[in-house]
């Protein structure tokens, strides 16, 4: 029996050799995928053991004092020590960026490794993170700087070695609340004194046997009471100092009040002087003006007292030209009259006097004397002369008398105008000097009121900074009223920690469906084989039966057939499974963590389950089927059994394809149908294939496209500055820059990084607001929060939603305004004016995002040369690192990709064999008929051919959504894989399918010609 089973093995060596593979495929990657993730558990267990990582952490936001360490020593079975650390802005001549700094300490110590150098001895001295040497060009002797530390006293140190630490399981270094966000890397400090006695954190180191849980359980029962007495000890007297300081702010404010009152009363009384100054000046100003009947323009004291001067020498000027005409137009008329009367006088002078000689002539002669009447007659002549002459001389007198009254009004007049104008300028001057005197006066009060105002705002507002500091001190103590404690364990404290304990969980989870394709195939293969194998040897079944063999014996040439071939493959596939893919895929994943190498080893739990259903599907199958046919009538055994009653198929019942189809063809689709198993199993095994396929290269462009999506169509800068206080930008060339506020937050249980914007439209500028699935911007709302696509799906969030997240242990709600298209690190949005309603919290910005084309160390030099800038880093950094981490996928692909090809082989190759072997008969008809070789092969592997074609179309069904789901499973919490499958993927993929089962078949259209006709056409009646 051992010989014929051996003799069956060499005479369908290739059935057996399928059964091997597909076993052992099936086993391999059932057991392989699923015991990754708990391999990579067991590893990271051993090694956290083995290295005494630390167990547990307690963080306190009223700090840790020594009262607290014994408080916690007391509970937990072990002790706690109270160690320092922070994150801080750290400067060296290779890089610039916010590191975390630990207090080097004995206990601290068993957290590194060295890697290079030695361990800090003296003080200023430190060990910095080995990456920091591989990724930023930091070398031992260099010296690091730190900026804004309020834990260590120094800030200069030394590296004297490189370390890896084991509170560290990956490359990454956890995120901050100051900078950009991100850590570079860790310090740890040998400074023995601090800036406090206040520490940060207490780690506990539990006794051999403790249970971490159970430690954990009592420190957090404990948290009310060691708030309390912490609070008694550090709020109890700081809020005493407070009142204290309240009540001498209040006597301050009262003193600063009276002192400005008196002040501003002196003030008030300069300034009533100066206001009755000015209205005196201002009413002669006004009265002059309007005894010159002029009109004011406005302008100064000067200015107008100069216009009414020059006002009044222009109607001076006037007012005695037109005098000096008058009164040389009347002197020239007294000229005139005097002449006249001078004539008069000249005429009238020898008529009085010869008036006066007859006069007295008469007087003297007798009335009677013949002389007499003469002397009258002359006397009368000259009477009337003399009075013709008086009247010509009346109205000359007159004039003259009138000439003389109007020169003197005139001389009045002149005596009324050098008196107007005369007033005026003494006037002038003396509201001259008075205007000089009140503007050095306002000058004085001026300045005084300015000198009141400042020093009165400057008092009042130190001591409104010194209210709003004791104010927050009051607000610090409402918010953590007595504080808020954090017991955190290893997933909490290690970097890395619970993403690699996803990671196993998502590969284990991944394992629960990708292996049933070959499960499902592996069940079909051996199936059709065995039943095969079995319905071939009926009549060798009868021999046996006739010869006396129980049916039990004459079914273990089936049966140990069928178990050679599973056991070899079960060997094969437990070694493959339990040691060559978990070593795989591990391998692929440490890049990305620093672990030790994985600790392999079979695991029953995970291999019964594959061996029982491997080994029910292989040697239950046969020992099912050959007793089945030994339990039938030898006579009947030993007979040919009858063919199956032939079935129409859909295909005929279309007539009108049917008939025009030659006969060739019509065979072809009747006898891909005849056999329900076989044609199942190249659906799922060819389409399982294909399928594989596309998720392997959907994979690939699913991952590697997320560094172009994400730095190329979502961020639109360069790179940014982390400063404190201002930045000089005109030294370096910039395309664009925007000032922002960049603050690390908390939204569950997952770190995040806020920006904020003075006006999220500009912000969009340099990030681009896009939905994913739409490609349309969003619309951009200043009154809530836009928060990234990943962070949206973790957080089961959408938009109107409200947002939750924490800073410094407080929480905080806003309204989401939109979801945007993000694919690394989680990110949210918000305004100026939504930040500071929400939070309460003065926006300072510390972070310019900038566009440039001179990405050069130059640039970076230029801008570190400022005092006040941290660090300058370039977008191009993060895209190469998140680019070498995106790599390390590769290997999966292509264990993805290997195994479709050796399912596509395996069931091309079987079914291929079993076809020729089945329809030997058929195929030596067919030869003697005189089917030409290569007709022959057409016959039999044109329906191959059509089958792979079927099994496409359930390939790219299956591909599409093992896609999704395997990119869902792959996914880590910080990016967000590309969700999109690309046709380009879909046809490589149905090609290469395709390719492959067109190769396999035409390399066994050879066999077609091996047929043995003589053999093949015998007959039982021969």
């Amino acid at each position: 029996m051992v010989k014929d089973i051996l003799r069956e093995i060499k005479a369908k060596w290739l059935q057996f050799v399928a059964i091997l593979l597909i076993t052992c495929l099936g086993v391999g990657f059932f057991v392989g995928i699923r015991v990754t993730g708990y391999d990579m558990r067991k590893t990271a267990d051993l090694y956290m053991e083995t290295h005494d990582v630390l167990n547990m952490e307690f963080r306190h936001t009223l700090g840790i004092d020594d009262a607290m360490i014994e408080s916690l020593s007391e509970l937990v079975d072990g002790k706690a020590v109270g160690v320092n650390d922070t994150d801080s802005f750290v400067k060296s001549n290779s890089f610039d960026g916010v590191m975390k700094l630990i207090e080097y300490t004995e206990l601290t110590g068993q957290d590194t490794t060295l890697i290079e150098g030695e361990l800090p001895k003296q003080s200023h001295e430190l060990v910095a993170d080995h990456i920091l040497k591989d990724q930023r060009g930091l070398k031992l002797g260099d010296i690091v700087e730190i900026k804004d530390n309020d834990v260590f006293e120094a800030e200069s140190y030394k590296v004297v070695g490189f370390v890896e630490s084991s509170r560290y399981m990956n490359l990454e270094r956890g995120n901050s609340q100051i900078g950009s966000g991100n850590i570079l890397g860790f310090l740890y400090i040998n400074e023995p004194v601090a800036k406090h006695d206040i520490y940060t954190s207490a780690r506990f180191y539990l006794n051999e046997g403790a249970d971490v849980d159970a430690e954990i359980k009592k420190v957090k029962a404990s948290e009310d009471v060691l708030t309390q007495a912490r609070y008694e000890r550090a709020i109890a007297p700081e809020l005493e100092k407070l009142k204290d300081a309240e009540a001498e702010l209040k006597t301050a404010r009262e003193e600063a009040e009276t002192q400005f009152a008196d002040a501003k009363k002196q003030l008030n009384e300069g300034k009533s002087k100066l206001d009755g100054l000015y209205t005196t000046i201002d009413d002669g100003i006004y009265k002059m003006a309007q005894g010159l009947d002029m009109e004011l323009a406005a302008g100064s004291f000067e200015k107008q007292i100069g216009d009414v001067l020059r006002v009044s020498q222009e109607k001076q000027v006037t007012a005695q030209a037109e005098l000096d005409k008058q009164r040389g137009e009347l002197t020239k008329k007294q000229t005139e009259v005097e002449a006249g009367l001078a004539q008069i006088k000249a005429q009238k002078d020898p008529l009085q006097k010869q008036y006066d000689e007859l006069e007295q002539a008469i007087e003297s002669t007798d009335p009677s004397s013949p002389a007499y009447p003469e002397l009258v007659k002359q006397f009368e002549m000259v009477k009337a002369g003399l009075a013709e002459i008086e009247k010509k001389e009346q109205p000359l007198i007159e004039a003259q008398t009138k000439l003389t009254d109007v020169l003197a009004q005139i001389d009045a007049k002149q005596t009324e105008i050098d008196t107007l104008f005369g007033e005026i300028r003494t006037n002038s001057a003396v509201l001259l000097d008075v205007s000089k005197t009140y503007d050095e006066g306002l000058a004085t009060y001026t300045k005084q009121e300015e000198t009141y105002r400042s020093e009165r705002a400057n008092a009042f507002s130190k001591i409104d900074e010194a209210q709003q500091k004791i104010d927050e001190g009051y607000g610090e103590i409402e918010a953590n009223r007595t504080g808020k404690a954090f017991v955190l364990g290893r997933e909490d404290v290690l970097i890395g920690y619970r993403e690699f304990y996803q990671d196993s969980d998502r590969i284990e989870a991944i394992g629960q469906v990708f292996p049933l394709i070959f499960f499902g195939v592996a069940i079909l293969v051996t199936l059709s084989t065995v039943s095969r194998m079995v319905d071939e040897s009926r009549m060798q079944i009868g021999v046996y039966k006739a010869l006396g063999y129980s049916w039990f014996k004459t079914s273990l040439k089936f049966v140990g057939f069928a178990f050679i071939a599973w056991f070899l493959g079960s060997i094969l596939g437990i070694a493959l499974g339990f040691y060559f893919i978990p070593t795989l895929i591990y391998d692929a994943y440490r890049i990305m963590y620093l672990t030790p190498e994985l600790e392999t080893g079979i695991i029953l739990s995970y291999a019964w389950l594959p061996l029982l259903v491997s080994f029910l599907s292989s040697v239950g199958i046969a020992m099912v089927r050959s007793m089945k046919v030994s339990r039938e009538m030898t006579a009947n055994l030993l007979r040919p059994p009858l063919p199956k009653s032939g079935q129409r198929i859909f295909l005929e019942r279309i007539t009108f394809l049917w008939e025009r189809m030659s006969f060739l063809y019509k065979v072809s689709m009747r006898n891909l149908f005849r056999n329900k198993t076989r044609f199942l199993m190249t659906v799922i095994g060819i389409g399982g294939c294909c399928g594989l396929l596309i998720t392997g290269f959907g994979l690939r462009h699913s991952i590697y496209s997320i560094i172009d999506k994400h730095f190329d169509q979502v961020i639109n800068y360069d790179g940014m500055i982390t400063y404190n206080g201002s930045v000089d930008l005109t030294k370096v060339e910039l395309d664009g820059s925007i000032e922002i506020m960049s603050e690390g937050i908390t939204v569950g249980t997952r770190d995040a990084q806020l920006f904020v914007a003075d006006d999220l439209k500009n912000l969009n500028q340099f990030i681009n607001f896009k939905d994913r699935k739409s490609h349309d911007d969003i619309v951009v709302d200043n009154s809530g929060v836009i928060i990234s696509e990943k962070l949206a799906i973790l957080e089961d969030l959408n938009v109107g939603d409200s947002f939750t997240f924490e800073i410094l242990d407080r929480e905080y709600q806003v309204p989401i305004t939109g979801v945007v298209e993000n694919y690394v690190m989680h990110y949210a949005y918000m305004s100026d004016e939504t930040y500071q309603r929400v939070t309460g919290n003065e926006v300072k910005d510390n972070v310019i995002l900038f566009q440039t084309d001179e990405a050069s160390d130059t640039f970076k030099t230029t801008l570190l040369e400022q005092s006040d800038v941290f660090s300058v880093s370039f977008l191009r950094e993060m895209r190469d690192s998140y680019q070498d981490a995106m790599g390390n996928f590769d290997i999966v692909i292509y264990v993805v990709v290997g195994a479709a090809f050796a399912l596509e082989l395996i069931v091309l190759l079987n079914l291929i064999s079993m076809n020729l072997s089945e329809r030997q008969k058929e195929l030596a008809t067919l030869k003697v008929l005189g089917f030409y070789p290569k007709e022959l092969a057409q016959y039999i592997l044109r329906e191959n051919i059509v089958l792979t074609i079927l099994s496409l179309f359930f390939g790219v069904f299956f591909g599409y959504y093992l896609h999704k789901f395997v990119i869902l499973q792959a996914e880590i919490d910080a990016v967000m894989f590309n969700r999109e499958l690309l046709w380009t993927s879909v046809a490589t993929s149905i090609a290469l399918t395709f390719i492959i089962s067109i190769i396999i078949n035409l390399l066994m259209a050879r066999r077609t010609n091996h047929v043995n006709m003589s053999e093949a056409l015998k007959t039982f009646d021969d």
